[in-house]
């Protein structure tokens, strides 16, 4: 499969991630157009673009008279994309790693009947993971895959840190399209072990319904993430009039 080579403001901006992550705290100043040019041997606009991305997603702000600055470390996922965790995590300059994974049959629930039009006695298969980004802990995801469309994947399992890379090298599977629902709560016993955290500390729990390119519904997610690590980043345009928030 070909691999489309990363635009070099994206590239640039996937630096200045990993000096904050691993270098600032909010509130500190980012180098100066000036230096970032230098320092990245490369043009002013390709600086400006990557910045102006990083401060699309939050991670930093312009401040006019200041420069820029840091206002957020945390792991900001976009919703505006479909993209592996592994991907994202990789895009945001951090290490993934992935600890006590399983792969099981499970009886689906009547939710995941309804969101995956699934047929009589049709089978799913469940991917559980904890993931870790610099080796702590950050999510507990579920993956339900109906097993009609990954004929033996159940015994061979797979061997990629990316879901989603394995499902394309392996079965020609591409995903180009989702609905999610985001909702916060607290963790339950199960969850706050699995992910290092005390008992009924807040989680964001993000369920995800991806769909094949002829609409079919193949897949369920239910991630939970660390409130104090993690936050959900939507970009939204326009205003429909029809819709307006009194």
């Amino acid at each position: 499969m070909t691999r489309h080579k990363i635009p070099l403001y994206k590239q640039v901006r996937q630096k200045i991630l990993k000096e904050i992550n691993y270098h600032m705290k909010e509130g500190d100043l980012l180098p100066t157009e000036v230096e970032l040019e230098k320092n990245y041997e490369v043009s002013r606009i390709t600086i400006r673009k990557a910045i102006d991305t990083l401060e699309a997603e939050g991670y930093v702000e312009k401040i006019q008279g200041r420069g820029t600055i840091v206002t957020s470390t945390k792991i900001v996922q976009d919703a505006g994309s479909i993209t592996s965790w592994t991907e994202e995590m990789h895009l945001k300059g951090k290490k993934p790693e992935t600890k006590k994974q399983n792969i099981y049959l499970v009886k689906p629930s009547r939710k995941m009947k309804n969101k995956l039009n699934l047929h009589p006695n049709e089978k799913i298969i469940c991917v559980e993971r904890v993931r870790l980004v610099d080796e702590e802990p950050i999510a507990l995801m579920f993956n339900y895959l109906r097993e009609k469309y990954i004929p033996g994947f159940l015994e061979q399992g797979f061997i990629r840190e990316s879901l989603y890379e394995e499902l394309e090298e392996n079965y020609n599977i591409v995903l180009e399209e989702a609905n999610e629902q985001i909702k916060a709560r607290l963790a339950t016993d199960l969850e706050s072990s699995a992910l290092k955290i005390t008992p009924e500390s807040a989680v964001i729990q993000i369920t995800r319904t991806t769909f094949l390119p002829n609409g079919t519904p193949f897949e369920m997610v239910e991630m939970i993430s660390r409130s104090d690590k993690y936050e959900y980043h939507i970009k939204v345009s326009g205003r429909d009039k029809n819709r307006i928030i009194r």
